[in-house]
């Protein structure tokens, strides 16, 4: 046989049709073939364990099988082999149905030349080796996704061992030194030690925030950020934020406003998430509003949404900046040089699980405005 020719299992029970195939493929002179033919599909099925085939002719009508099953019973025993169904005029919904369950193309017979006969097998073949290629694609795309999703939870599961540990040992170290600070004397004759000590207490506060940071990065990948809807008020929002964080804007010597509008609809949201994204709004707009500046938070109704606010005289952000705030890991290093950049990453994740968006609008040498919006119920 020659080695380039193409195996041909032709399983047709009648005579004449068969014959009338292989001289087809004869005249046709394009394609080299060994054509093997039996008249049973389990002749074939046995023929197709025994030796290779390159490419299956099919009847649908045969002495131990008909229709759609001698399709099922051959892709059962041959999935990885190319079919093409032979049909008759007045069984086309059939042949269209194989075509759909696995067979790569089907031929009506009385309206076959050779050329046509040619083509299909040749198209079969290819059709065949993509669908092959596809399938190992597949399972590759299936195999590296298990990987990373075994070490998302592997990374996770250190992460909420080490987190807890840490916790621990970050609680220890800040009521120790809140009890080291309350048994100084007030004479000022250590004020250098409760200076040293006060900066322990800071850097501990920091690091637990970045602890909390890598936590809730977490839980947002996971889909599992904890998020209780509770009724709320958006002028409560503007208020318990102006209460919590107000000082921290006086110490700046920075004018903090708040402007909420009578009769905003009520929301359905969880209130500590929202301030924990208010806090970062804040904090970021105190540590770029010089002294003396303003810093405007505040609510309006749009639609069916509610857009919040926190407005800032700042230095404003640089345009090719903006695109990137809310990436991970990303901060201005001349403003921030010591942050995670996560906050805003986090801010945007508790946002987008309530069901609304946020952005930023700045003006170099203006100031910024960092906009959220929330649904309405």
């Amino acid at each position: 046989m020659n080695e380039a020719a193409i195996r041909i299992l032709l399983v047709e029970d009648n005579p004449g049709d068969a014959r009338l195939l292989r001289e087809l493929l004869r005249d046709a002179d394009s394609l080299a073939f060994e054509m093997t033919h039996v008249q049973r599909l389990a002749d074939g099925i046995a023929r197709m364990a025994g030796e290779g085939t390159d490419v299956v002719l099919l009847d649908l009508s045969l002495p131990d099988a008909h229709g759609m099953e001698t399709v099922e019973r051959m892709l059962g025993a041959a999935p990885e082999a190319p079919i093409i169904v032979l049909t008759g005029l007045n069984d086309q919904t059939t042949a269209v149905r194989a075509v759909q369950a696995g067979a790569q193309d089907y031929l009506v017979k009385g309206q076959v030349d050779g050329p046509l006969l040619a083509r299909a097998i040749s198209y079969a073949r290819e059709r065949k080796r993509l669908e092959r290629e596809r399938e190992q694609l597949l399972s590759r795309e299936r195999e590296a996704r298990s990987t990373a999703e075994a070490a998302v939870q592997s990374r996770d599961e250190v992460l909420r061992i080490v987190a807890h540990d840490l916790g621990n040992s970050l609680s220890a170290m800040l009521v120790t030194t809140t009890v080291v600070l309350r048994s100084l004397p007030e004479d000022g004759t250590l004020d250098r030690i409760r200076q040293q000590v006060e900066n322990i207490r800071e850097l501990g506060e920091q690091m637990q925030r970045l602890r909390q940071d890598l936590l809730d990065v977490a839980r947002l990948d996971a889909g599992k950020l904890a998020i209780d809807p509770l009724p709320l008020a958006p002028e409560k929002l503007v208020e318990h934020t102006l209460e919590r964080y107000g000082p921290m804007a006086s110490d700046r010597s920075i004018q903090l406003e708040g402007r909420v509008p009578e009769g905003l609809p009520e929301l359905r949201a969880d209130e500590a998430r929202l301030l924990q994204v208010m806090a970062n709004l804040l904090g970021n707009a105190v540590k770029f509003t010089p002294p003396g500046g303003r810093i405007v938070i505040g609510a309006e109704c749009s639609g069916p949404e509610v857009l919040f606010h926190v407005q800032d005289s700042g230095g404003g952000i640089a345009e090719t900046d903006l695109p990137h705030l809310f990436d991970r890991f990303w901060t201005t290093r001349a403003g921030n040089p010591h942050g995670a950049g996560l906050g805003l990453a986090i801010a945007k994740g508790i946002i987008e699980a309530h069901g609304g968006r946020i952005w930023a609008e700045s003006s170099v040498g203006v100031g910024s405005t960092f906009r959220f919006s929330l649904p309405v119920p």
